[in-house]
């Protein structure tokens, strides 16, 4: 099944259900559903979904604190801080024709690359990577196009 053949509300509680957690913030997941599904941005959302869930993986490998190494902390920091910039500027990609309250919401929380706007952004990536957990975990089933 294509994603665009479910309705954008249900497919994010089918993801949510999936993973085993609420996304923190929901109505942005759904709306960057129905932005792909209207613009056909499938291969972008692609692209933010899979930067999201690697900034993600950095984010636990940061976290843990589990390497002794400075210069492995150091790479992995410069790692970290070139896909977080790679993750909003695909994301503002993806928002680049849209108007709308919620479009601007999204800009607002994500894209003014301040302390809170960071944190929100890394949030939010935990949600992207859930769904590009339950898409390539349901390849056979869901199609992201």
């Amino acid at each position: 099944m294509n994603a665009s053949e479910q309705k954008p509300e249900e497919l994010a509680l089918t993801i949510q259900e999936f993973v085993g957690r609420k996304f923190n913030y929901p109505a942005h997941i759904i709306f960057l559903f129905e932005l792909a599904t209207k613009n056909n941005s499938y291969e972008t959302l692609s692209k933010l979904m899979f930067t999201a869930k690697y900034v993600t993986g950095l984010k636990k490998i940061v976290s843990s604190g589990s390497f002794t190494e400075d210069k492995y902390l150091e790479k992995i920091f410069k790692e970290f801080n070139v896909n977080v910039q790679n993750m909003i500027n695909t994301l503002d990609e993806f928002l680049e024709d849209s108007e709308g309250s919620t479009a601007r919401e999204l800009r607002n929380t994500y894209l003014k690359m301040d302390h809170e706007s960071l944190a929100q952004s890394l949030e939010f990536a935990e949600d992207l990577s859930s769904c590009k957990e339950f898409f390539n975990r349901n390849e056979e089933k869901y199609q992201l196009k």
